[in-house]
Order: structure tokens, then sequence, then C-alpha cells
């Protein structure tokens, strides 16, 4: 559709103006030079950047079925990404099989954990059970911008202004032991959540 041809044209212009510094980049970069597979994980409110970034890696995406990600959809298929369409709420079962079957080929899972409805910032199970799978580390992104526009939405999603200050924050690899099940995986996702409220929490201090 139109509208995602010219986001997928405009998006780019816009990030490109920002003056981004990044955060602990060399562990996830390592994994995009030796086309490592890996699931890669951000906020759905601030998603904007993490999807143009994966785009230079052999990524798929999780998108959800509603007309917004129909539009998302489009967007990362001119950005050159494999798109898989489903939720946590509707096609989770289709949609978590072929997201193993694309790690499985070599390709990078780009997933907001809390999306595609919320609530805001909760990581949902999908990313951390893809990665215990598979066999493959799981690592999170944050950002923060000095200006921006947050829309009313449910995940306060944030549009960067042009030429504005823009934190980019990696984690380091997590790995989840394929023997975690019931509590102690569920006290591990908890553990990923909470390091990435916090390091979002963190990176807007610094930018702002």
């Amino acid at each position: 559709m139109w509208q995602s041809r010219l986001l997928a044209f405009l998006i780019p212009l816009l990030l490109r103006s920002l003056r981004i510094t990044m955060r602990n980049a060399a562990p996830i970069q390592q994994f995009v030079d030796e086309c490592k597979p890996f699931v890669f994980a951000f906020w759905h409110g601030s998603m904007l950047f993490p999807w143009w970034w994966a785009r230079k890696t052999k990524a798929a995406a999780l998108v959800s079925q509603s007309k917004d990600g129909e539009i998302l959809s489009g967007i990362l298929e001119q950005w050159g990404y494999t798109v898989v369409r489903g939720s946590s709420s509707k096609g989770s079962k289709d949609a978590m099989q072929q997201m193993r079957d694309l790690v499985e080929r070599g390709h990078t899972l780009c997933i907001t954990p809390d999306g595609p409805r919320g609530p805001m910032h909760e990581l949902r199970m999908g990313a951390v059970r893809v990665a215990q799978t598979k066999g493959v580390p799981l690592f999170f992104c944050t950002v923060a911008y000095r200006k921006k526009k947050v829309l009313r939405s449910w995940d306060r999603f944030e549009v960067p202004l042009p030429f504005t200050r823009a934190g980019i924050s990696f984690s380091d690899p997590v790995f989840i032991p394929n023997e975690l099940t019931g509590e102690p995986l569920e006290e591990l996702r908890r553990e990923i959540e909470t390091a990435m409220r916090n390091a979002y929490a963190e990176l807007r201090e610094e930018v702002t």
C-alpha cells in the first residue's frame, strides 16, 4: 500500500538525521558480522530505530494481524524483512512455529514483546521461548530521544524530532537454559523485563 512505501522512504531520512550515541553495540555486532541467528527484542513504543537498524541482518519480524500491522508489514518488506503475521492473541501457535523455523534457517527474529496491544513494557514469554527452544541468544535494545512527539496510544509511541539526540543501548546476549521450566523460567522472564525497563529509564535520563 502507498502508506507503507512512503513511510519506508521517509523513516530512514528521519533516523539518519539523529545524533546517535550507541551503548554496548560490540556483542550484538559480533553476531551480525558472523551471520549468527538471534532473537532481537525492543519495546513497541520505541520500535522505529530497532526495526531500521536490524534491516542489515537476515531479519524476520513478528507483526500483528491488525490494520496497523498491515502498514508495518509493508514497511518491513520494503526494508528486506521476512514477515510473520500473528500475535499472542491471534494466530499465536502458528506464529510461534514459523518464528522457530525462521531462526532455524538462520534469521534474526525481531519482536516487540509488549505488542501488539500491551500492557506497555510487559515482556511476554514468546521471545524467551523461541530463544530457549532454538538455542540462540536473546538481545534486547532500548531507545530514548531528547526531543520527540509522543502519540496518545497505549504504547506512548515515540517519534523523534529531526536532528535530536538519541541514545541506543544493546544488552549482552542472554542465553536461556533449555532445562528451565515453570517458575524458574518465569523468574528469568521477569529479570529480563526488569532489565529492559531499567535500561530504558537510565537512557532517558542520559539524553534529556
